[in-house]
Formats: C-alpha cells, sequence, structure tokens
C-alpha cells in the first residue's frame, strides 16, 4: 500500500503518522484578515443593521454596558470595536465613568487579571480595570426574565436590565452545536441555572449534531432565549460580531440587532470556514497541548475535544456509522483540580451511569455545591456544573462510532484515563490502525484533521 507522511497535533511538538496514500487530509487555506479592520469596524458599528445609531440610542446620562467572549477567543477584535464604541458614546454625551466591561465568561472560570489585560491590550485595561472591568458572575448579581416558549429559564446578569443600552462584542467561529457561533450573552451573561436548561438534553439531541444552524434546535433555543432577554427589558442589544482566522484576525465584521446580523454571519461563516469532505471509515484527529477548557491530559477534556472536531459537520456525519476515530492525545489522566474542580466526581459519576442522560439527578447537586461555589467565584476555578456540558455533546461520539481510539508517544498515555471516558487506547499508530482495521477491514477509507485546533478549524461538508 502506498503511504504518505502527514504531521498533525500532538502536545506542544506535534507528530508525523504515516497513513494510505488515498487518505484525505483538509488542510484549509486560512481565511485572509481585513485589510483596514478599523475602518470595516468604524462602517459596521456606525450603521448598525435593525437598530438606530448609537447616537440615537443613549444620552449623557445612560448607563452602557459592553460584553465580550472570554479569552482564548481574540482580542484582536476587541481591541478595534471598543475604541470605536467610546468614541461614539462620547459624541453622545456618555461619561466613561458610566461605561462597564463584563468578560462574559459564563460558567467557565473567571478571568484572571493578566489574561484580560493581554486579551484587551494595556490602554482599555488600565482604564478600566478592576472597578469597571469585571469578569461575569454565573451565581450572583443575577435577574430572572421569564421562560421561553421552549420552557428555558431566562436569568441574566442583571446589567442587562440596569444599562440603557448592552453592547456585545462576540465571535463567529463553526460551532459543533448548530453551525456557528453568535448571539453570545445567551450563554455568556446566563446563569449557571439558565445555561443549563438549554445547554443539556439540548445538546444532546439529534437536532442539534448537525452544524447547519437552521436546521440545529440548540440554535432554536438560542434565538429564543435572545428574544424573551429583550421582549422582557424592552430593548434590543447592540451585537458587534466578527468572524476571525487561526491568528485571531477579523475577515469580516457584522453589528447591530442579533436577528439580522446572525443571518449574515452565519452566510460569511458558511463561505469561510465550509469544506467539502467524503464520509470516511475512519478518522484521525490531532490534539494539541491545551484548548478552550484546558489541557486535554484530562481525560474528560481529551474526549470533549474529540467531540467538538467530530460534531463539526453538515449533512451526515463525518464518519459512518460505526467507524472508528483515532485520537493522536498525550492524555496522561492528569487533571487540573484547582481550576477543573468537578471533573474527577463527574467522570465516577460517568463510569456509574448506563448514559449521560442518567446525570439528570445530580444537576442539582452541583448548581449548589457551595465550597466549590466558593472556588468558583474567589479561585478562578471552573462551576462545578461546566463537565455536564461536556458530557452531553461527547455522547454522541461514543454512541456513533465502534471505536474512539487515543494513542500518544511511548509513555504519554495512560490506558486507565483513557478507557474512563469510554474509549481504547493503544500502543503507538501502528497498534491503533490495526486496530481500526479489525473493525472497519482492511484499506479504509481514511478522513483526518491534522491540526484542527491550531489552524483548520473547519466545518465539514459531507457528501
Amino acid at each position: 500500500m502506498k503511504t504518505k507522511n502527514v504531521f498533525v497535533d500532538y502536545g506542544e511538538t506535534g507528530m508525523t503518522v504515516e497513513l494510505p496514500e488515498k487518505a484525505q487530509v483538509i488542510e484549509r487555506i486560512d481565511p485572509p484578515a481585513l485589510k483596514d479592520p478599523e475602518k470595516h469596524f468604524r462602517k459596521a458599528i456606525a450603521n448598525p443593521v435593525g437598530m438606530p445609531p448609537i447616537g440615537k440610542l443613549v444620552n449623557k446620562d445612560s448607563r452602557i454596558t459592553i460584553a465580550f467572549d472570554a479569552p482564548p477567543r481574540s482580542g484582536i477584535p476587541r481591541r478595534i470595536a471598543i475604541p470605536i464604541i467610546l468614541e461614539e458614546l462620547k459624541k453622545a454625551g456618555v461619561s466613561e465613568e458610566n461605561v462597564t466591561l463584563i468578560c462574559a465568561s459564563a460558567t467557565q472560570r473567571k478571568r484572571t487579571a493578566s489574561e484580560l489585560r493581554a486579551n484587551l491590550g494595556d490602554d482599555i485595561f488600565n482604564k478600566f480595570y478592576p472597578k469597571r472591568l469585571v469578569s461575569h458572575d454565573c451565581t450572583q448579581n443575577l435577574v430572572y426574565l421569564g421562560q421561553t416558549e421552549y420552557g428555558d429559564y431566562v436569568e441574566y446578569n442583571e446589567a442587562v436590565t440596569k444599562s440603557d443600552l448592552v453592547f456585545y462584542l462576540g465571535t463567529v467561529v463553526p460551532l459543533n452545536w448548530g453551525g456557528f457561533t453568535g448571539t453570545g450573552v445567551v450563554v455568556g451573561l446566563g446563569s449557571a441555572r439558565s445555561i443549563m436548561s438549554h445547554h443539556s438534553e439540548v445538546i444532546a439531541h439529534p437536532d442539534s449534531f448537525e452544524a447547519e444552524p437552521h436546521n440545529s434546535l440548540y440554535m432554536r433555543h438560542k434565538m429564543s432565549i435572545n428574544n424573551q432577554i429583550e421582549k422582557a427589558t424592552g430593548k434590543k442589544i447592540f451585537y458587534v460580531d466578527a468572524c476571525t482566522n487561526s491568528k485571531g484576525e477579523p475577515c469580516a465584521v457584522f453589528a447591530g440587532h442579533a436577528p439580522e446580523i446572525t443571518e449574515m454571519g452565519w452566510e460569511e461563516g458558511k463561505k469561510l470556514f465550509r469544506y467539502p469532505v467524503e464520509q470516511a471509515d475512519v478518522m484521525i484527529i490531532g490534539l494539541p497541548a491545551t484548548d478552550v477548557y484546558g489541557s486535554p491530559n484530562n481525560p474528560l477534556l481529551m474526549l470533549t475535544y474529540t467531540a467538538m472536531a467530530f460534531r463539526s459537520f453538515v449533512r451526515k456525519p463525518p464518519v459512518r456509522k460505526g467507524g472508528v476515530l483515532i485520537v493522536v492525545s498525550q492524555c496522561n489522566g492528569t487533571i487540573d483540580e484547582r481550576l477543573r474542580q468537578s471533573d474527577r466526581e463527574v467522570l465516577k459519576l460517568f463510569g456509574n451511569s448506563f448514559s449521560v442522560l442518567d446525570f439528570q439527578d445530580y444537576k442539582e447537586e452541583y448548581l449548589t455545591r457551595e465550597d466549590m461555589i466558593y472556588r468558583y467565584r474567589n479561585c478562578n476555578a471552573y462551576h462545578p456544573i461546566h463537565p455536564f456540558w461536556l458530557f452531553y455533546e461527547d455522547q454522541y461520539v461514543l454512541d456513533h462510532l465502534g471505536k474512539v481510539i487515543v494513542f500518544g508517544k511511548p509513555g504519554a498515555v495512560n490506558p486507565g484515563a483513557v478507557r474512563s471516558v469510554g474509549c481504547y487506547p493503544a500502543r503507538d499508530f501502528n497498534h491503533a490502525w490495526q486496530m481500526a482495521c479489525d473493525v472497519t477491514g482492511n484499506n479504509p477509507k481514511t478522513l483526518v484533521l491534522p491540526r484542527y485546533f491550531t489552524r483548520d478549524r473547519v466545518q465539514m461538508d459531507v457528501q
């Protein structure tokens, strides 16, 4: 069999694997950045879609909130947009003392001062921190805004009612739960209980698997919640959403009311991120040393990153039912219990459950664990409910595939840790390949996402 060498993500170093010559290797050309991004942002912010310009929405006494996606989402668009918004507010007579910035971290850990400085830049950080640059707290300073037609519990940061105008600076990139990110207030400023109502069974539902946003149950929930927030407050949220490339540079920008600019962002996202592939028998994914939630040494995060990549598809799954996924990862079982404080306990729940849907009985406990909530509020730990969302999205991969096989360099993989999340450890690539062929037969059709997390975060259009 003719072969070729493919370089894939693996920890800090990467790894070269020898694959069949006919393997599909997805190496998308990174979208180009806007040539004059400030010009594009100024034009978009001055001409918001579906709502009046800033000068007609505020007066000199207005209280303003500017919320933004939490790091590691790129800070480049924020560093462009925030000064422009402040200029427009100043023209309308609004003092900067009336402006508060909120890092919209949902149930993730609150970001440290150094992380916020690195994301926003020295000028913005020094101007607002600490009194007027804060992280969202999903457990306190909240306001109840009713329920949606889906029964979602709508409880949000009190800034959405106390502010005369709320800006949200978001990002449009591929999302494994229904297409693309956007309408960031819905997740970023929600309470833990509110997020639970649309982040549990909803993301595990078959109608949320495909990444076509118009077909996604999860996306319908998000838009319904955004509508309920605006209905309850009587105010539209002013969104500024940017599509970004792998360097975090803006490729497109949209500003205005969510329903209108969300559609615009989706259409641009399809152009920038969709990539045609053929359905395979075996898929290979490389994982870097870390990503948004931490290191894939943690078996839950290893499985979650695998699911994030696998579930970014439209039409049909990238691997046939009963096929195999090979994960290149140094999963040694280490869990950062200072930050990801409930992961080990929830892994035990998973080991004693037939399905993540059995987690229902434990939701309330982890929503209200006082010891862990203290560390969430004061020690930059994740809220204890956070690993529930991860398992809900991961279950689909385990159910759809015949095997998920994990290998790394000699001594790097902890077999027990891999097995704890329903996966199969392999000694090396040859061992993993033979295990895969035992399931699929020889000469399987192979698809490779070599650098999904570091360069090629695509949305697979599976033919």
